[in-house]
C-alpha cells in the first residue's frame, strides 16, 4: 500500500496577468522507506507539486481544481489546516532549497529545532534539547553540545543542509520531501549529503521524494524516478529501466544532455532545442511536441496520458515505441 498517493491533481496560479497552470494532472505514488526522485528543466512543476503535498502553495493566488492527495489513508487536499497542522513537520518533513534563507539567522540552531518539537509533541525543554543534540549527531556534526548553541552563519554550506535535515528528522516523519539538497554543495558535500540521507531512510524506514536537475544524484540515490514537463508527469518507473530504456523523448534528450564518465572533454553534449513553454500558453496535444524531433500530427491534437510499458514503467507518448539514441544512462 503506498504512503502517499497523487491522483489527477490540477493546480493553478490565478493572476492579474492570467492562469499558471503550474500541475496539470499529477500522479505519483510512494511507498515506506522509498526514494523516488521528481525531475525536469526549471518550470516543470516539481516544486510546486512537492509543496502541493503540505499544501504550502500560497492560496490566493493557487487554487486546487480537482484531484486527490492521499497520505497514509487521510486526504489531504480537503483536510483542515488545523489537520494539516498536525502533518506537517510531524509526519512529513521539507527540507527547503537554500539553507541559508531557510534558517533564521538571529536565533540560535538549538532554539530552532527544539521549538518544533516542542510544539508538535509537547516535549519538556530538556527533553526536547536532548531530542536536538541528538538529531545533530545524527546527521555527523560533531561536538553537537556545544554546535547547538551557534547561529547558521558559523556553520559551511554542507554542515547547514546538515542542519536543516536533523531538523526534518527531529520529529520522526515518515515522509521527507528535499527540494534540490544538494543544489551549490561541491561533489564531495554532495556525496555526503546523499549517503546520510540514504543511512537515515535505511534506518528509519522514511520514504523519501527528492527533487533534483542533476540525473547523476538520480541515479545514485533514487529507487525510481518521475520526469516532468510542464507541470504533467510524462514518465515514471524504476531508475535503471527508464535510464537504460526511455520511452518519452523528453527523457531521452535530457538523459542524452547528460555527461557521463566515458564522455571526451571536448565532446560537445546535446542539447534541447527550444525553450520550455509558459505554463499560461501551454500549448494544445502533447506539450513537448514544438522541441520534439519525433513528433507527428497527432501529437497537435492529443494529449499523450501515462500508459504501460511493461514492469512498472509508464510513459506519455504517442509512440508506440521509441527507438533510443542515447543508450546508457547518467553516471
Amino acid at each position: 500500500m503506498s504512503l502517499l498517493e497523487i491522483s489527477d491533481l490540477h493546480a493553478e496560479f490565478r493572476l492579474g496577468t492570467g492562469v499558471v497552470h503550474a500541475v496539470n494532472g499529477m500522479e505519483l505514488s510512494i511507498s515506506e522507506g522509498e526514494t523516488l526522485a521528481l525531475v525536469g528543466e526549471s518550470g516543470s512543476g516539481k516544486s510546486a507539486t512537492a509543496l502541493s503535498v503540505l499544501r504550502l502553495n500560497p492560496s490566493p493566488p493557487c487554487v486546487y481544481t480537482s484531484g486527490e492527495i492521499r497520505f497514509a489513508g487521510r486526504d489531504l487536499l480537503h483536510s483542515s489546516e488545523r489537520e494539516l497542522r498536525r502533518v506537517r513537520g510531524s509526519e512529513i518533513a521539507m527540507i527547503f532549497q537554500d539553507p541559508m534563507t531557510s534558517l533564521d539567522p538571529v536565533q540560535r540552531i538549538g532554539a530552532q529545532i527544539t521549538e518544533t518539537v516542542r510544539r508538535r509533541e509537547g516535549l519538556s525543554r530538556y527533553d526536547a534539547r536532548r531530542r536536538a543534540v541528538s538529531a545533530l549527531r545524527e546527521v555527523g556534526i560533531p561536538e553537537p553540545e556545544r554546535r547547538i548553541g551557534q547561529y547558521s552563519h558559523e556553520f559551511s554550506g554542507g554542515m547547514r543542509q546538515r542542519v536543516m535535515i536533523a531538523m526534518a528528522l527531529a520529529s520522526r516523519p515518515r515522509l521527507l520531501i528535499a527540494d534540490e539538497p544538494t543544489t551549490a554543495l561541491d561533489v564531495t558535500v554532495q556525496a555526503q549529503i546523499l549517503d546520510l540521507l540514504a543511512q537515515l531512510r535505511e534506518r528509519h524506514g522514511t520514504a523519501v521524494i527528492l527533487i533534483t536537475h542533476d540525473l547523476g544524484v538520480v541515479a545514485r540515490a533514487a529507487d525510481r524516478v518521475l520526469v516532468m514537463y510542464a507541470g504533467r508527469p510524462v514518465e515514471t518507473g524504476a531508475v535503471d529501466d527508464v535510464f537504460a530504456r526511455p520511452t518519452m523523448p523528453y527523457s531521452e534528450a535530457l538523459l542524452a544532455a547528460t555527461p557521463r564518465p566515458d564522455t571526451p572533454r571536448t565532446a560537445e553534449l546535446p542539447a534541447i532545442p527550444g525553450l520550455p513553454p509558459r505554463l499560461d500558453q501551454i500549448p494544445a496535444g502533447c506539450a513537448f511536441r514544438p522541441r520534439c524531433s519525433y513528433a507527428f500530427a497527432d501529437c497537435a491534437e492529443r494529449t499523450p496520458a501515462l500508459t504501460d510499458r511493461g514492469s512498472g514503467h509508464r510513459a506519455a507518448c504517442l509512440l508506440p515505441e521509441l527507438g533510443p539514441r542515447h543508450a546508457g544512462g547518467a553516471a
